[in-house]
């Protein structure tokens, strides 16, 4: 759908595909700024590992669903934050985000995040009939800071994967990773359903199985 510049669209360039074209640095301010003037961060592999060791030290088997309640905030305060700038960029000011393509949606919700560094995903729709979605994601920020560690390290990304779609579907979800690249695999994947679903996978998970036999068994 086509918005008119008059109806309040915005004209010509949309997309932004090099870090120069979104981050904006103000030396005197020691600052920078994402392409809609939000404040941000550059931080390096060492301060994620060292984040995420120095929370397990202090709170233990805690840190990782303090992490995903992180994840989860920092979606829904983005969202609203997307939400109105998809309204007026590519809706005219009338259409929202739920009235629109939602690959669409969460494709341009994501291509900044791959800018920034949080890494590739593909998502998966084909499980909806089952109330699932699947996200795998290539060179998490999170797990290629760490150290092979046997078990998901993700949880951050798992609870923003969450927050997302429990901002689109108007109700809420949860998420989970049930494959890490921390494991040792190729691909990070996580899976988006209700916390009932979820709760089932983390017990399954606990017990050994892999995501193959998790998902033949939610399926």
């Amino acid at each position: 759908m086509a918005i008119s510049v008059v109806e309040g669209g915005f004209d010509g360039y949309h997309n932004y595909y090099v870090p120069e074209e979104f981050f904006t640095a103000d030396p005197e301010k020691g600052a920078l700024y994402l392409r809609d003037g939000e404040r941000a961060a550059k931080v390096s592999e060492s301060f994620i590992n060292g984040l995420h060791l120095g929370m397990e030290e202090e709170v233990g088997d805690s840190a990782g669903l303090l992490m995903y309640r992180c994840g989860h905030q920092w979606a829904l305060r983005d969202m609203k934050r997307f939400s109105e700038r998809m309204r007026h960029e590519f809706g005219g000011g009338k259409t929202d985000i739920w009235q629109m393509n939602r690959r669409f949606v969460l494709e341009t919700w994501w291509w900044p995040l791959i800018i920034q560094g949080f890494g590739d995903w593909r998502l998966n729709t084909s499980f909806e009939n089952h109330g699932l979605i699947v996200v795998e994601l290539r060179n998490s920020a999170i797990a290629q800071s760490m150290e092979l560690a046997g078990k998901p390290v993700c949880h951050m990304y798992a609870g923003l994967f969450a927050g997302v779609f429990s901002f689109l579907d108007k109700a809420e979800r949860g998420g989970i990773e049930i494959q890490c690249y921390a494991m040792g695999n190729d691909v990070c994947k996580f899976l988006i359903g209700s916390q009932k679903q979820v709760n089932a996978v983390e017990f399954w998970r606990k017990e050994g199985a892999n995501a193959k036999e998790i998902m033949e068994k939610l399926l």
